[in-house]
This record gives structure tokens, sequence and C-alpha cells, in this order.
């Protein structure tokens, strides 16, 4: 468990720490997102083949039911005898009310080129303008050649709407005689290719199912191909049959397309339906093959567009992504802030036991000097004179002032750091504190023998800044310079101003210091446990509250210092 926990420290101070767990959090976030998106995928390709496969079914009941009501016109044709045009048309405009599909439904009679004058004849008593037609390489109607046999449009219906189909002889075009022939030879029912349609000038596409009639004959065989009678007819516009088949409403973002299967490999598109631009990125369509309706095996292809997988997508994948690198930058920044402060509770540690050896070593130390020599002296007293006791009381004093200053400094740190001190600024003169400091440290100034002077170089010594924290940052810079510097060295403390700052220069003669120890003066894991000239001990701990208080003031300090030249602070303030 132990050996746990270490690890799991170990892995929390390392530097690696925070990089891992970004690599982490977005590599989740991005796994999750993704996952997402596929399994969005995966539901828009269901849904999608599901809108198709039901569209797919409704075409192929729209056919089927379309095809179903030739049937039921056929029977007109059946028996021996000729129905007459207004029973076929009553028969079909009775059909088209049911099946909105048919372009048009037509009887194409089986005429011999003998019996083509006849066919003529009869029905131009009511047509008068009736003939078999064909279409020129003009795209013209015209008198239809002279060839072996014919299939004319001899009824239709509407007749208004289809007018050029009206005695046209579909042997004279060759996609419709060779489904014609075919239909007589096999007997069964059977739907053209894609064709044009002589009815409409544009979107011409459509087909033609035609049922074979046969005269009735009592052999064994069902029919005799030269037993046809005609031919029952329906056009087929493509356009309108999807469009009646569409009642589910397949979106319009899904391109459409009816294929005919000649064989394995080959394949033709006979109409496209909602055409679109599909986008090529998409790898996903489906493909529904329709059951064989007389003879045709068609194949229903639908691509979905850019757009349909646009209006298919949720924000969810982005959302979980963001929410994502959202919650794993709070947590970076959640774990920083707590590595940073365990740093700082670290060093803190450190420097405070750093801090209570040197103040227990000094504070013992001091106590231990003074209880000697106090020993000494009641021990014989009688034998000293007074010069003895005024050196033993002065080194008294020494240890005295040096505990008494310690204790100070360790006070001021602790309300700074422990009690989380903050300023409480005011407006006062910085003379007041000069002439205080003076006045505190006049007694160990003239012991020296030192020259202490203060010059102001403005009329305006108010500054706005906590008074005792200043008052304690001069205390210890001042301190610190009487007790580096040499008996009859000099002290100067000059004040001066530049727009809206004050600069504060204290400057002495003292032993300076070394380009290493002013680098690292203020550091907090370093001491600078040095003697003062006159024997003074130091804990090293005045400057690092100096330079707290300092800052908690917005000052700035700088110092300049030269080994054997003594040292010179410059605050600005």
């Amino acid at each position: 468990m132990k050996r746990k926990q270490y690890y799991l420290k170990s892995l929390i101070d390392s530097k690696y720490c925070i990089p891992v767990i970004w690599v982490i959090g977005l590599s989740l976030s991005i796994l999750l997102a993704r996952s997402y998106y596929i399994l969005e995928q995966k539901k828009i390709e269901i849904k999608f083949k599901n809108e198709v496969d039901q569209f797919a079914a409704s075409l192929h009941r729209e056919f089927e039911l379309n095809l179903e009501s030739l049937h039921t016109l056929s029977t007109l044709f059946k028996s021996n005898k000729s129905s007459s045009y207004q029973t076929f048309i009553t028969e079909s405009q009775s059909i088209r009310k049911r099946n909105s599909s048919f372009l048009a439904l037509e009887w194409i009679p089986w005429v011999k080129h003998e019996m083509r004058s006849l066919y003529e004849k009869n029905h131009q008593q009511e047509f008068s303008d009736f003939r078999f037609t064909e279409k020129d390489s003009f795209n013209q109607l015209v008198n239809a050649k002279i060839r072996k046999e014919y299939f004319p449009v001899y009824y239709v219906d509407p007749l208004t709407k289809n007018k050029n189909a009206f005695g046209y002889d579909l042997a004279s075009e060759k996609e419709r005689y060779n489904t014609l022939k075919s239909s007589q030879l096999m007997g069964k029912p059977l739907i053209s290719g894609n064709i044009k349609l002589v009815q409409e000038k544009t979107d011409q596409e459509g087909c033609l199912a035609f049922l074979p009639i046969f005269n009735e004959n009592k052999s064994k065989k069902n029919y005799n191909p030269e037993n046809l009678k005609g031919f029952v007819l329906g056009v087929f516009k493509f356009s309108k049959i999807f469009e009646a088949a569409n009642n589910t409403n397949i979106p319009k973002e899904i391109q459409v397309m009816l294929l005919n299967q000649k064989n394995e490999t080959s394949k033709d598109t006979l109409f496209t339906y909602q055409s679109a631009q599909v986008n090529s990125q998409i790898n996903f369509n489906h493909q529904f093959d329709l059951p064989v309706l007389w003879g045709k095996k068609w194949v229903l292809v639908a691509d979905p567009t850019s757009t349909y997988i646009k209006n298919e997508r949720t924000p969810y994948p982005l959302i979980i992504l963001i929410a994502g690198v959202v919650f794993t930058t709070l947590l970076v920044l959640l774990f920083y802030s707590f590595s940073k402060r365990n740093i700082q509770l670290t060093q803190l540690n450190i420097m405070k036991s750093k801090f209570l050896s040197l103040i227990s070593h000094d504070v013992r130390g001091g106590v231990g000097t003074m209880d000697v020599l106090l020993k000494l002296i009641l021990e014989d007293f009688e034998n000293y004179n007074k010069t003895q006791l005024r050196e033993i009381i002065k080194s008294i004093e020494q240890n005295t002032n040096s505990i008494h200053f310690t204790l100070e400094n360790l006070i001021s740190w602790s309300k700074n750091d422990l009690l989380a001190l903050k300023p409480e600024k005011s407006l006062f003169s910085i003379t007041e504190l000069f002439e205080n400091i003076t006045e505190y440290f006049q007694p160990i100034i003239n012991l020296k023998n030192l020259k202490f002077s203060t010059h102001y170089f403005t009329n305006d010594t108010y500054i706005h800044a906590d008074k005792n924290m200043i008052l304690a940052s001069l205390r210890n810079i001042i301190s610190n310079a009487i007790k580096y510097t040499q008996k009859g060295g000099e002290i100067q403390i000059r004040l001066l101003q530049s727009k809206t700052k004050h600069l504060i220069e204290i400057e002495d003669t003292g032993i300076g210091m070394d380009p290493h120890e002013l680098k690292r003066l203020f550091e907090y894991n370093t001491t600078h446990k040095k003697e003062g000239t006159g024997g003074e001990s130091s804990t090293g701990i005045g400057l690092m509250i100096t330079k707290d208080f300092l800052d908690m003031n917005n000052a700035k300090v700088q110092v300049e210092s030269a080994l054997g030249k003594g040292t010179t602070f410059k605050i600005t303030i």
C-alpha cells in the first residue's frame, strides 16, 4: 500500500503528469466523439435503407396494380366479337380513375397488309383523318410504309392528349416491334425497355406494357402466335408512376434510379427520380431488386446526398468532443493548482524547518552566552574592574539585540505567511519612519562609530502604503547595513522623487556581496547566515520578509553590490 502511495505521489510530482493527463483526456474525448459519430452514421444508414425499401415496395405495388388493370381491360377483347370504340373508352376511363399512373390505355390490333385498307376505312367513318402513321427521319408523322404486318394504335384513351399516338404503327419502331413480337411468340405479357413516348414533347421517358390477346381455340395449346388478335397496351410515364408510388414521402435529398437488369453484368438506367447532387465522398448507397414484372428485372438504386446526411446529423459528437476538452482542461487546471500548491507547501515546510533550526540555534546560542557571562560576573564580581564589566555588559547587550531582532522578524514572517496578512494602506510621511529608525539604531551606530546621514531631495515626503510593513522593511535593510559595515564606515539614506513615485536609496560602505550571493539574496530556500563586522549573528530571514512586504505594497527593490565596496538598496514606491 505504501509503495502504491509512493508511486502515485511520484507520478503527481512528475513533470510529465500534466502532459499525460492532457493526452489521455483528449484521446478519450476524441474516441468517445468518434464512437458516437460512427454509431450515428450506422443509424442514418439504417434509416436511409428503410426509407428506400418502403419506397421500393410502394413502387412495386403501384406497377402491379396498374398491370392488373390491363387484365381487366383485356376482357373486352377476349371474345370473338369486336368491342366498339365507345365501350373501350368507357372501361378505360373507369380504370384510369382508379389508377392515375397511366398516361394512356390503348388497343393495338394485329393487322396484316391486306387488311390495312379495311381497318383504316372502318375507323375513318368516325375519325375522318385516321390513318396508319410512323415517324420519318425528321421526327414528323407520315403515312406508314407498306409492310407485311402492322400494329397500329387503334383505340386510345384519352384521345385529346394522345392524338400523335392515334394510328401510330408500333411496327415502325424497332424497340416496340421487338417487344410485340416477343410477346406474341411467347404468349406472355411483356414490358418494353426505356422508350421515347410519342405523346410527350418533353420528359419523354417511359415504357409500354403489352398484354397479348389471342382468339379462342379448343386445341390443347393455350395459344398460337398465328391466333394473335392484338394487344391491350398501357403507356407508363416513369415520373407519374414514381410520384404515385411516393406515398411514403421519401426525402427529396435521396436520389433514386430505376435500372433495367439486362444480364448479370449489364444495367441500363431507365429513370432518375429526384435527381440531386450526390456527394462522391459518401461511401454508402442501397440497392433493392424489384420482383420480376412481365419479363423485366428492375433494380432500384438510391444514393443519399450530402444534404440528407447533414439533415440527419446531430450536434452530439461535437458536444461530446467540446465537453471532453473542457473537462480535460478543468482537470488539468485543477491538477496544476494542486501540484503547484503541493510544491509551495513542500517548500514552505522546508523553509519553516530551516528557519526554526536557525532561530532555535541563534536564540539558544545568544541566551547561553548571556547565561555564561552572568554566571562569571556573579561568581567573581568583586575581582572585575569597571572596564571589564563594561565589556561584558556590551556583549550581553549585543546578544540581547540579536535575539530581539530575530524574534521580531519571526513574528512578522508568521503574520505574513501563516495568517495571510494584508496591507492596510494609508498616507504618511516617510521622514517619520527615518526618524524612528535613526533613534532605534542610534546606540549601535554610536558603538560602531558609523557616519549615518539622511538626505531629502524632495519636499513631497508622503507615500501611500502600509506604514508598519514599510517600517519593518526599512529597519531590516538598515539593520543589515549597520551589521555589515566596519567601524568608522558610512551609511547614507536618500529620498528622491520621479513624477508619482519616490525612490529610497540606502547606501553603505560595508563588506558587500559577490554576484552569486547577490543573485540569491531574496530566495526562500537559501539562508544568508553571515556574521556581521562586529560578530553580530544573522538568521537570514530578514530580507525575505522585506521582499514579501515590499511586493505586497507594489514596491520594487533593486540591489547593487560589489565585494569589499559596499551595497546600495534602491526602493521605488
